[in-house]
């Protein structure tokens, strides 16, 4: 039986093509949920591109842009985010350096969902303890109300996405062993991001960004 409501999977590319492929041939063999691929390629190379076309005309991939520029994760997911379809519930950033390793690894995560809020698979547990951003599933009204904050063009416009659902009084889980479902290689599409803006923040500024007293990140060992 397929969930009915939608998934809209945003996934941004930059080379890696090995990697590219393997993210998207795995993640088609997903169950159960009716779900969308939309992928943003930031200005990858002749090899990963080709890829990409051939992949989207094999039905592989829903919907497909191709930018100029490498915009990095932040605001290469809001663009992702204006292609996704009116019908969708939620929001699944995927990193394209993934396998997916069972076919019921959405099903799973859904579960997890707190019905209004976020749920990850994986965690990072250094301060402040927040869901990671690889496999990171939202509702699509709380995305939309704040967007990823692009002058954080890596990882922090993420944690700052996080504070911002928790001030709403929404709940994050997030799930630090997840092998069995889901692996993240990490680290395969290079060093675009040495220069990102906002990378240079202080941690106590990061902090400030969670209000005291507020709900804290639920992280959950294994499902």
């Amino acid at each position: 039986m397929i969930i009915n409501m939608k998934i809209s999977i945003l996934m941004l590319t930059h080379n890696a093509p090995k990697y590219v492929k393997k993210s998207i041939m795995t993640l088609r063999k997903t169950v159960g949920i009716n779900y969308e691929l939309v992928v943003v390629d930031n200005a990858s190379d002749k090899k990963t591109k080709k890829l990409l076309s051939n992949l989207e005309q094999k039905g592989l991939i829903d919907k497909l842009i191709f930018n100029d520029n490498n915009e990095l994760f932040a605001k290469g997911n809001n663009i992702a985010s204006r292609y996704a379809s009116s019908e969708s519930s939620y929001y699944l950033l995927l990193n394209s350096d993934v396998k997916i390793k069972r076919k019921d690894w959405l099903q799973k995560l859904l579960a997890l969902h707190p019905g209004e809020g976020i749920s990850s698979f994986g965690s990072v547990l250094s301060d402040p303890i927040r869901a990671d951003g690889y496999c990171l599933l939202i509702n699509k009204w709380l995305y939309d109300r704040y967007l990823l904050d692009e002058s954080f063009e890596w990882w922090w416009s993420v944690t700052k996405l996080e504070a911002e659902v928790l001030k709403e009084g929404k709940k994050i889980r997030a799930v630090s062993n997840h092998e069995k479902y889901i692996h993240h290689y990490g680290g395969k599409s290079g060093k675009g991001f040495k220069d990102a803006k906002g990378m240079e923040i202080d941690i106590n500024e990061v902090n400030s960004w969670f209000t005291v007293g507020a709900v804290e990140v639920e992280v959950i060992d294994y499902i």
